[in-house]
């Protein structure tokens, strides 16, 4: 009788090439039959399924992917754990996931590639039936982009390289931005600096192009003295190191415009401790609208993303697209407005 033990090694991990041995199929054979199993012969798929079953090798999510063709599952990835802006995000989805019977996987790249590549293979083993990457800073990994058509894909906030074929939900970035600075304007502010989010971040990238435009438009200059790059993520420690710029200025702006809510916070701290009024002193404007800004001293001048109807459109059309209800749903690209919210952040001059 043949045991687990006679084909899967026991001092390491069994692997695909395990798999694919036992099966007497090649490994591209095992990863079509686990990702697009309606492209194998149903010899193979059973061939596939017992190997796996012996070897050990991600039984359970593997086996159920083959019997049913769907695990009932979605894939939401995240950048990171902590930041209160993902909360509402999350909360639509699970809402929405889980009325239609769907459980939520929820997976943080951390901006690691090796971790990237981690959850493509999850997603081309056919753990899960659909994804959501709710980030700017998407995965650009060669094996993310090219899992399956099969397993549709959405992006939140930006799109992605080489992602024609995902739905896209995002907000117009640079005209949101270009609306706060231009509210600073109209304020009567005109040395304005601008603290940007993490490099390389398409959202960072189009905030600043925001800021650029409306100082541009009311023919003022943008000095590279008050554009404060790499002082980290969308979070309360990139305020704070921001702040060190400000302090270094003989010439200081009268406002400051933070790519994201929780820089804003974060510098209005550094600022206080360093005897600044906001904004008595300095004007400070923020984008996102978390729930800190409003519960902030002084609550916190921002725009807001919708973020909730973000998340249950996307999931919508993420059911939607797995169902196959209607035939093959093509992409989409749904782009919402954000809106100014005033509040006691930034003074008239």
């Amino acid at each position: 009788m043949t045991t687990t033990e006679d084909h899967a090694p026991s001092a390491r991990a069994v692997t695909i090439q395990d798999v694919a041995r036992l099966a007497g199929v090649s490994t591209a054979t095992v990863s079509r039959a686990l990702a697009l199993p309606d492209r194998v012969t149903e010899a193979t798929r059973e061939a596939v399924l017992s190997a796996i079953r012996e070897t050990g090798y991600t039984p359970n999510a593997a086996a159920r992917s083959l019997r049913a063709k769907s695990t009932r599952m979605v894939l939401v990835l995240l950048p990171g754990i902590g930041n209160s802006f993902f909360t509402p995000v999350l909360n639509a989805l699970e809402e929405v996931f889980s009325d239609q019977g769907y459980g939520v996987l929820v997976g943080y790249t951390r901006q690691s590639r090796r971790r990237e590549t981690h959850y493509a293979r999850v997603i081309r083993a056919g753990q899960v039936d659909g994804v959501l990457v709710v980030t700017g800073n998407v995965p650009r990994d060669e094996e993310f982009v090219a899992v399956p058509d099969q397993v549709p894909i959405s992006l939140m906030f930006a799109g992605i390289p080489g992602g024609d074929r995902f739905s896209v939900f995002d907000v117009d970035n640079r005209a949101a931005a270009a609306t706060m600075v231009g509210h600073m304007i109209a304020a009567g502010h005109r040395r304005i600096a601008h603290i940007t989010g993490p490099e390389g971040s398409i959202e960072t990238n189009e905030r600043f192009g925001g800021y650029c435009d409306a100082l541009t438009a009311a023919g003022l200059a943008v000095e590279e003295s008050l554009v404060w790059r790499g002082a980290g993520n969308f979070d309360f420690v990139s305020g704070d190191r921001a702040a060190a710029r400000y302090f270094a200025l003989d010439d200081r702006p009268t406002a400051v415009f933070a790519a994201a809510d929780e820089i804003a916070l974060g510098f209005i701290r550094s600022l206080k401790t360093g005897g600044v009024s906001v904004p008595r002193d300095v004007s400070v404007g923020g984008f996102d609208d978390t729930e800190y800004a409003v519960h902030y001293d002084p609550a916190l001048t921002t725009m807001r993303q919708p973020r909730t109807e973000m998340g249950r459109l996307a999931a919508e059309d993420l059911l939607l697209r797995m169902s196959g209800k209607g035939g093959v749903k093509p992409p989409t690209h749904v782009r919402l407005p954000c809106e100014l919210v005033l509040r006691e952040s930034i003074r008239r001059l």
